[in-house]
C-alpha cells in the first residue's frame, strides 16, 4: 500500500528495471497514470535492420538471433550509461516484411510488402523487443513498417496496408491491452488528395477520414491501446485537426520537429509562433508525442538535424525547443538520435576542450542527457522506498 501510495503521488510516471509500469491513458489533453497524475515521457528511438543498426557491421542474412542480441544489448549499455529513458518509439523495419531480393523505391514503396513475414518478425524480433524494453522500465511506441508515400488519398493502397498491419496487431493477444505499449499509425505522411481534387497539407476532412478509418479498425478489436496520430507535412501540420479531430479514447498527436521547421532557427519568439500555429490547436485538446527530433552541427555527421543548442531566447534551435515542450505542459519527446551513440555517450567533459558530438553542449545528447536526469530526480522512486 505504501508503494501504490508512492507510485501515484508523484508528477509523473517514473520506472525502473523490473518494476511493474502502471498503464496510462488520456484524460483531455494530458496523459495519466490510474492515479490521475499528469505523465510526461522522455526516450528515444530504436529500429531493427542491418543498416540502422551500425550500417550493417553488426548483423545481417534475417539473423533473428544476430538482431535481439544486437538491440538488447544497445537497451542495457543505454541504461548502463545513465540514460533516464521513460519509452522507445521502435520501428517494425520493412527489412523484415519485404519479400528478399524484390526491388523497392524506398521505405514508401509497399509493393514487396508480405503479410506472413510481417506476422512471423512480429513474433521473433518486434514483439520480443517491445517487451524486452518494459522490462527495463520503458513504455514502447510501435511504429508500422516504412514511411508513407509522398501522396495518400482515402481508400488508396496505403491506407489499406496500414488497416491490414493494424488489424493484425490490435488483435495479438501480446499486444492487444497491453498497459505499456501503444502505437504511432504512421510515419510523416506529406501531401493527402483534398475534396477539390488537389493534393496539400489543408484538408483534414480527408485526414480524418483517413485515420479515422485505421483507428476504428483497432478498436473494433476490443483494442484500447493508446494511439499516437501523425499530422501532413511530414508531421509538422496539425491546425486542422482542432475543427476534425480523431475521435475515440486513448488519442494522442504524434509529431516530429527539426531544426528549420516552425520557425526554429531565428529565435525563441518565431517558433513559439509556428507552435502556437501548427500545434498548439491539438495541444488544446489531446496530449502531443514528438517521435522524432535531434540537432548537432553538420560537422558530426551524426544528426538528422543541424543546428545548435543555444540558450532560450537566441536564433538556435536546442533551448528553445525544450523552453516551448516544457511550456506547453502536456508534451513526450524523444532524442532521434541513433542509440549507438547514446549508448557510448560516458558523462565526462573533455579536459583538453576537444569536443565531439557526445560531449559537445551544442550538440543533443550532452544537453539532453542532463535535461532527462533533471526530469527524472523528482519522478524516480527514493532510495528508502523498497520492492516487493
Amino acid at each position: 500500500m505504501l508503494l501504490a501510495t508512492f507510485l501515484f503521488a508523484s508528477s509523473a510516471t517514473f520506472a525502473w528495471e523490473g518494476m511493474k509500469m502502471p498503464p496510462l491513458h488520456v484524460d483531455g489533453n494530458q496523459l495519466k497514470d490510474p492515479g490521475g497524475n499528469i505523465v510526461k515521457l522522455h526516450g528515444y528511438a530504436q529500429t531493427f535492420s542491418p543498416w540502422f543498426n551500425e550500417r550493417g557491421t553488426q548483423w545481417n542474412n534475417y539473423d533473428v538471433k544476430g538482431c535481439l542480441a544486437y538491440n538488447k544489448g544497445i537497451i542495457d549499455r543505454i541504461m548502463e550509461a545513465g540514460w533516464k529513458m521513460s519509452f522507445v518509439r521502435m520501428h517494425m523495419d520493412p527489412y523484415w516484411s519485404n519479400t528478399p531480393g524484390k526491388s523497392v523505391k524506398g521505405e514508401n514503396d509497399i509493393s514487396a510488402f508480405d503479410f506472413s513475414r510481417f506476422t512471423k518478425y512480429l513474433d521473433e524480433v518486434f514483439i520480443p523487443m517491445a517487451e524486452y524494453a518494459v522490462t527495463k522500465g520503458m513504455y514502447v511506441v510501435m511504429r508500422p513498417p516504412g514511411v508513407c508515400p509522398h501522396k495518400i488519398a482515402v481508400g488508396d493502397d496505403y491506407q489499406k496496408y496500414l488497416i491490414k498491419v493494424w488489424q493484425h496487431v490490435a488483435q495479438h493477444k501480446k499486444l492487444k491491452n497491453h498497459p505499456n505499449i501503444m502505437f504511432e499509425l504512421a510515419n510523416e505522411p506529406i501531401l493527402i488528395l483534398g475534396s477539390d481534387g488537389n493534393y496539400g497539407e489543408t484538408d483534414f476532412k480527408q485526414l480524418n477520414r483517413y485515420f479515422q478509418k485505421i483507428a476504428d479498425t483497432i478498436r473494433a478489436q476490443g483494442c484500447n491501446n493508446i494511439l499516437w496520430i501523425p499530422g501532413l507535412g511530414y508531421q509538422s501540420k496539425y491546425s486542422g485537426y482542432a475543427l476534425h479531430p480523431i475521435k475515440g479514447d486513448n488519442i494522442g498527436y504524434a509529431v516530429h520537429i527539426y531544426p528549420g521547421w516552425f520557425g526554429s532557427g531565428h529565435g525563441y519568439e518565431a517558433f513559439s509562433k509556428g507552435w502556437q500555429k501548427d500545434v498548439q490547436p491539438v495541444a488544446d485538446f489531446a496530449p502531443i508525442m514528438i517521435t522524432e527530433m535531434d540537432w548537432a552541427e553538420k560537422k558530426y555527421n551524426a544528426s538528422w538535424g543541424k543546428a545548435r543548442t543555444g540558450v532560450a531566447g537566441d536564433d538556435n534551435f536546442g533551448a528553445n525547443f525544450k523552453k516551448i515542450t516544457d511550456e506547453a505542459g502536456n508534451v513526450s519527446w524523444l532524442l532521434f538520435t541513433s542509440p549507438e551513440h547514446l549508448a557510448a555517450f560516458r558523462d565526462k567533459a573533455p579536459k583538453d576542450g576537444k569536443y565531439t558530438f557526445l560531449t559537445d553542449p551544442e550538440a543533443c545528447p550532452w544537453p539532453i542527457y542532463h535535461w532527462y536526469k533533471k526530469y527524472a530526480k523528482k519522478n524516480y522512486p527514493k532510495k528508502n522506498v523498497k520492492r516487493k
